[in-house]
């Protein structure tokens, strides 16, 4: 008993941790059920009084408000050679992110092969010419970049790409 007794707490806390971990999936991918809350068609109390309660407004509960945003999270990291003379003098690793029209959250990810690809492409035209390697010298190359990487998303994306976010940078020097 005395061996068979951590086992079963191991086996126990997993399936306890799992359940949560699925329910808590569950609640935040839950989407109303028809009829349910999301339904705008109750806006009275049924006195001629609208209660507020389903109201179909900008911003109101339901539907984003208008200038609300969400970001494109890339799944990898953006990686570029700077080279000189031929040569490897730096590996630049970048952490990209896109501020988009909160209408394109869910669509946005299937045009990341396609803006991984120009993005990159981009950042390989800043290498060489040079312009990579002197991003953390001044501001303003940092914001030529980013409008540069800003317009190339549009070209893919439309309106719906407002910003680039860059979160990280990391510099491996040879």
């Amino acid at each position: 008993m005395k061996k068979l007794l951590p086992i079963l707490i191991i086996v126990v806390a997993a399936l306890v941790g799992g359940g949560g971990g699925f329910f808590l999936k569950m609640k935040t991918t839950a989407k109303p059920a028809d009829g349910e809350h999301a339904d705008a068609s109750h806006e009275t109390d049924g006195k001629g009084k609208n209660d507020g309660h389903g109201k179909k407004s900008k911003g109101g509960h339901g539907e984003p408000a208008e200038g609300v945003s969400t970001y494109m999270k890339f799944k990898r990291q953006f990686v570029v050679p700077v080279m000189k003379n031929g040569r490897p003098e730096m590996l630049m690793i970048f952490d990209i992110n896109i501020e988009v029209d909160s209408s394109f959250d869910d669509s946005a990810y299937s045009y990341e092969p396609r803006l991984r690809d120009a993005i990159l492409s981009q950042l390989f035209v800043f290498a060489n010419d040079g312009e990579l390697a002197r991003i953390t010298e001044s501001a303003e190359t940092l914001a030529r970049i980013k409008a540069s990487l800003l317009e190339t998303s549009r070209k893919i994306m439309g309106d719906s790409a407002k910003e680039i976010l860059l979160l990280d940078v990391g510099i491996q020097e040879y």
